[in-house]
């Protein structure tokens, strides 16, 4: 299964899809509003290169991971190509279990590309123990991500596999706060949102910047979002769901 894995995140890292939407998309929006442009109150503020560093490391991530599991699952389970792979020793749910490991792996580089950015670009620094805990922080915290992109693409096959992996990308981006604050959000929606998991994985890689910080709430709530995903897709998990035509 090792080499299966490896073989998936080589072909997804050498897709040109995959490196425009989880590198260069965030590092677009990274230039743009540390260079570019200046909104008072928002890029001024002390320490924001840093912290919109982690925001758009999130969402470079939050995109591998989705759609490194659902798309291309989806894809394979509506050309058949799951199906047959799955009549070699590779049995559904190992299928399946590298396809998460192979989207949570995913996620790794886009982080590491962003957060070089930050550096090079802003010259964004922090302690190096500082560095390694906000890369495991965001990194395992991904992984809520892939479970979310294994749970679309059991449920959804073919083509709109990749709609419904984007229908659930950008809601939860922009009003997770991962591209721009949330501040101008009506107050009973900036509630809800610290229970989005794109904004607690962007607080939790903020808090491990920083070196201080509550990492109770987002954390249980990244917990909460990756049993939900993971109960849709163990329930989806049958050899059956694996067929184009289910």
């Amino acid at each position: 299964m090792g080499r299966y894995i490896r073989l998936d995140v080589v072909s997804m890292v050498r897709s040109g899809y995959f490196l425009v939407f989880s590198v260069l998309f965030s590092a677009g929006f990274y230039v743009m509003f540390t260079k570019l442009f200046t909104v008072q109150g928002w890029t001024s503020s002390p320490g924001f290169a840093g912290t919109y560093m982690i925001s758009l490391a999130v969402s470079g991530a939050f995109y591998a991971a989705l759609t490194g599991g659902g798309i291309r699952l989806g894809e394979e389970r509506g050309s058949g190509w799951a199906r047959q792979l799955t009549l070699t020793p590779l049995s559904p749910r190992r299928y399946v279990f590298g396809k998460l490991l192979a989207a949570w792996l995913l996620a790794l580089p886009t982080l590491v590309a962003i957060f070089l950015l930050g550096v090079l670009l802003n010259q964004v620094s922090m302690p190096a123990a500082n560095w390694a805990l906000t890369l495991a922080a965001t990194w395992g915290g991904s992984l809520c991500f892939a479970v979310f992109g294994v749970a679309i693409g059991l449920l959804v096959a073919g083509d709109a596999t990749q709609f419904a992996c984007l229908g659930v990308f950008f809601p939860l981006a922009v009003l997770g706060g991962l591209w721009f604050p949330t501040t101008a959000f009506p107050e009973a929606l900036r509630e809800l949102v610290q229970y989005l998991p794109t904004s607690a994985l962007y607080r939790l890689g903020v808090t491990a910047e920083q070196g201080s910080g509550p990492v109770a709430m987002p954390l249980l709530v990244l917990a909460c979002w990756t049993v939900f995903a993971g109960t849709a897709a163990l329930a989806r998990l049958r050899p059956e769901a694996l067929n184009p035509s289910r």
